[in-house]
């Protein structure tokens, strides 16, 4: 099994989404998901997607995983590599560190052009939020 993530923020801070999916042995998409965040940075973004597939890889009980992400600073960080300089990346840190104990994880950073899936949730989660902003509006008028 491989899990995906990814996170994207229009305007750094602004709307934002995460994404994520696992896929299984047979190559197919497991589950997924595609959640609005409403305003946060990029990298709250990339931490709350690997936080949810975290949570769900621990729901499912599964122990062995690999994950794949395009955030270099995520990643590293995650892996006790890099250091984290700002207490709510580190609170974020904390929760990943907390879901991944009592499993074997292997994070890897993998380019934006081959994380494709979890980028297109993540926006999708943004462009959605957005949609339905607009047709709330639409009823007002």
């Amino acid at each position: 099994m491989i899990g995906y993530f990814d996170g994207a923020s229009r305007g750094n801070p602004g709307d934002a989404g995460a994404g994520a999916c696992l896929i299984g042995d047979d190559g197919n998409v497991t589950w997924e998901l595609a959640e609005y965040l409403g305003r946060k940075t990029n990298n709250e973004a990339e931490y709350t997607a690997l936080i949810r597939l975290l949570a769900e890889l621990k729901f499912r009980g599964i122990r062995y995983v690999e994950i794949r992400g395009d955030s270099k600073l995520v990643i590293c960080q995650v892996k006790r590599e890099w250091k984290i300089n700002f207490p709510h990346l580190r609170e974020l840190a904390s929760r990943a560190w907390e879901l991944m104990d009592g499993m074997e994880v292997e994070l890897k950073w993998i380019p934006r052009e081959k994380n494709k899936l979890a980028d297109a949730l993540s926006n999708k989660a943004i462009d959605e939020s957005s949609e339905a902003a607009r047709s709330v509006d639409r009823g007002r008028t």
